[in-house]
């Protein structure tokens, strides 16, 4: 199965370089244009699903890709674990009044006031990725993500990075990645003992075989 995934395109937010974890934003003028600038480069993969964070400008880009790649947009699902991280209290701060690399050390797992650490936001992205790898493997996908979000499924492929390299990942609007499920590292596909016993109540419930097999006769049969 292979799984393609972009960032969302610039916002306002974006342009002035300020925090916008859970905020909802429209992409502005640059963002369509990164929009169609992705859907150009996705055009011969063959991608047959579109799955997107619920966030305001996800979706808008999402739907931009989707009518460019003959896709009904509103085919186009949201997977609600893919929201940005919570930065608490420090969203809306300009990026330069904090420090990214510490917020995302996976090691020190530094908290945010009234907000996630980087380990809380990777709980339950990995379990929405676990389902989306489960449900959809016959699937050309397309996840259209936030940031750390994005960054955070790089590793998932990837492993984790080392210390003073989390956030080194070209993440443009307009560039996608490409990742391969036969590639996942062992240890990454035990994400549970990776995240340190988070609670269950804030993350997506991994879902049974039954489950999986059950939600694929219907889609087979709709």
């Amino acid at each position: 199965m292979k799984i393609y995934v972009i960032l969302h395109g610039q916002t306002d937010m974006d342009a002035e370089s300020l925090i916008q974890g859970k905020s909802d934003q429209h992409i502005n003028d640059t963002g369509k244009e990164q929009a169609l600038e992705a859907a150009k480069a996705l055009q011969d993969k063959g991608i047959n699903m579109i799955m997107s964070s619920p966030q305001t400008h996800t979706l808008e880009t999402a739907e931009i890709v989707a009518e460019q790649l003959g896709i009904d947009k509103n085919t186009v699902a949201k997977g609600a674990m893919f929201k940005e991280r919570d930065f608490g209290d420090y969203e809306g701060c300009h990026t330069d009044e904090v420090d990214m690399f510490i917020l995302n050390s996976w090691a020190g797992n530094v908290p945010i006031p009234n907000g996630e650490t980087i380990k809380e936001t990777a709980g339950r992205v990995y379990k929405q990725l676990s389902n989306v790898t489960k449900l959809f493997k016959a699937r050309t996908v397309l996840l259209v993500v936030p940031k750390n979000v994005l960054i955070i499924i790089s590793w998932y492929f990837s492993g984790l990075p080392a210390p003073g390299k989390e956030l080194a990942l070209d993440s443009d609007g307009c560039i996608f990645h490409e990742f391969d499920t036969e590639t996942i590292p062992p240890e990454m596909l035990d994400y549970q003992t990776l995240i340190d016993d988070q609670k269950a109540d804030n993350v997506d419930r991994v879902l049974s075989q039954n489950e999986i097999d059950a939600l694929i006769a219907n889609l087979e049969s709709a």
